[in-house]
């Protein structure tokens, strides 16, 4: 199995039960990183747990292209957003793109960072965005989608004023003129 991004060889191993060369599941392993990979580095085994076995198997294949893999425990990269649950999470998702904004995402069922499904709430806000900040957890609101709240989890973390959930963004600064003749005719006009 060849890892696109990257152009590596995952091993595989018919002798593993992960079916990856140095990579064993660990079904009894308390938590959600039940592959362990064993390496030999100085004389010494070091052990890592991962979430899959083909996180685990790219760990090797990196270590085996001579690529820097000081960090045994580097958290895999963050999954891809998920499809937007409707038409306002979609455009949730374009807002954030218009304020150039990242959606967090996180391996959780929502998909989004601090973002928690809660299919009890009372009327059509069904997410809660919840934080921890200063060691406390924070409640930040409930929201009608997912990509809702994890676009104020995002205007949030930027520092932007979040005091009215559905307040637009400002508007974005004019276009710079094409031309001498252009920045000229905007000269004149802010007279």
């Amino acid at each position: 199995m060849i890892s696109g991004r990257e152009g590596l060889t995952l091993t595989a191993s018919s002798s593993s039960n992960s079916g990856y060369k140095g990579v064993a599941f660990c079904p009894k392993e308390k938590g959600p990183k039940k592959y362990k990979l064993s390496v030999r580095a100085g004389g010494r085994t070091l052990n890592g747990w991962f979430a899959t076995a083909e996180q685990a198997a790219l760990f090797y294949a990196r270590r085996e292209a001579g690529r820097d893999t000081s960090d045994l425990t580097a958290p895999p990269p963050p999954p891809p957003p998920p499809a937007p649950s409707s038409a306002a999470g979609a455009e949730a998702v374009r807002q954030a793109e218009r304020e150039g904004l990242t959606l967090a995402t996180s391996s959780s069922s929502s998909g989004y960072r601090g973002v928690y499904y809660r299919p009890k709430q009372r009327g059509s806000k069904k997410y809660k965005l919840e934080v921890t900040a200063g060691g406390k957890k924070v409640h930040l609101g409930l929201f009608a989608t997912a990509e809702e709240a994890a676009l104020f989890y995002a205007r949030w973390e930027a520092g932007r004023d979040t005091s009215d959930l559905i307040a637009p963004p400002p508007p974005p600064p004019p276009p710079e003129p094409s031309s001498a003749a252009g920045a000229e005719a905007v000269r004149q006009a802010g007279r």
